[in-house]
């Protein structure tokens, strides 16, 4: 059982509430208002909290998580695919660390909703930079959590968090938001920096299905014309980001997921296709993008 409905229900029996099969109906309706209600004073007794305080927890959790990223690094593997695969304990432990920020955020992001504030200061510029820092590095462990069972797919549309989606609102709707073209303090920093998307990782795994159902002797007509649509907007997309450098150079590390599309996709497009990215695949130009170059049209 949960811990707070647990608590719930020992705390009605201290004072003699009844807990009968004859009232069965009554005590859960009043147990379910209960927790509403409790969870409702957890989000505001956070929101209350030092402002300061709770933004240096916060730093601290994303610390160790950017540890990690630079540790995945250095396995050739990258962060998405190291903790998608699970293969030492250290990728275990990010977990616990996800399963705080993941908490810390959802609560904060409905204490926001009850309790916007005036229009143009929805939230402090401080937070919407740290929401978006936190976006882009925990969502795609929920992506890689969600693509570990084989058969799920489009997990854009059946399995994001809404708190996900209102933070990524509330950044665009932001006036300083930053551009998306290219620039040359992204072009500098691009070494070091997140996947501006935090669904990139999505898109990938959902276009490895569709070289899969390409490759399918039993997939029908219809399926395959749908994977080669959406493999032909994967490859524009895909452009864009590079050309904006609006991702980490981890992407192409050999044993990542978008190297992995890769190999499956050039063995599928004809020898004749011709597009900007397969020519910056093929030779190997993303060697240069982590010092800012892409050569790309």
């Amino acid at each position: 059982m949960h811990p707070l409905k647990a608590g719930i229900i020992l705390q009605l029996e201290t004072i003699g509430v009844e807990m009968t099969t004859q009232r069965e109906v009554d005590n859960n309706n009043l147990i379910s208002r209960l927790e509403e209600r409790e969870k409702i004073l957890m989000a505001e007794r956070v929101q209350t909290m030092d402002p300061r305080k709770k933004l240096n927890q916060i730093k601290i959790k994303m610390a160790h998580l950017e540890w990690y990223n630079k540790i995945c690094k250095t396995k050739g593997i990258g962060y998405y695919d190291c903790y998608k695969n699970q293969l030492s304990s250290s990728d275990r432990e990010v977990t616990r660390l996800k399963k705080f920020l993941t908490n810390y955020w959802k609560s904060f992001v409905e204490g926001v909703e009850r309790k916007p504030q005036k229009e143009g200061a929805f939230i402090r510029v401080t937070w919407l930079y740290s929401g978006r820092n936190y976006r882009r590095m925990d969502e795609p462990l929920d992506i890689a959590e969600y693509y570990r069972d084989s058969d799920k797919r489009d997990y854009q549309t059946h399995g994001r968090s809404r708190h996900y989606i209102l933070l990524e609102k509330w950044k665009e709707d932001d006036a300083e938001k930053l551009k998306s073209s290219p620039n040359n303090k992204k072009k500098q920093i691009v070494a070091g920096m997140l996947t501006e998307d935090s669904c990139f990782w999505a898109k990938v795994e959902d276009v490895l299905i569709s070289c899969k159902l390409l490759n399918d002797g039993t997939s029908s007509a219809v399926e395959k014309q749908l994977a080669k649509e959406n493999l032909d907007m994967f490859e524009q997309y895909a452009l864009n980001q590079i050309n904006n450098y609006a991702v980490s150079p981890e992407i192409f590390l050999k044993e990542s997921s978008f190297m992995k599309w890769w190999k499956m996709y050039r063995e599928i497009i004809e020898a004749s296709h011709d597009s900007p990215l397969s020519d910056f695949l093929k030779n190997e130009r993303y060697l240069q993008y982590e010092r800012g170059s892409t050569f790309l049209q």
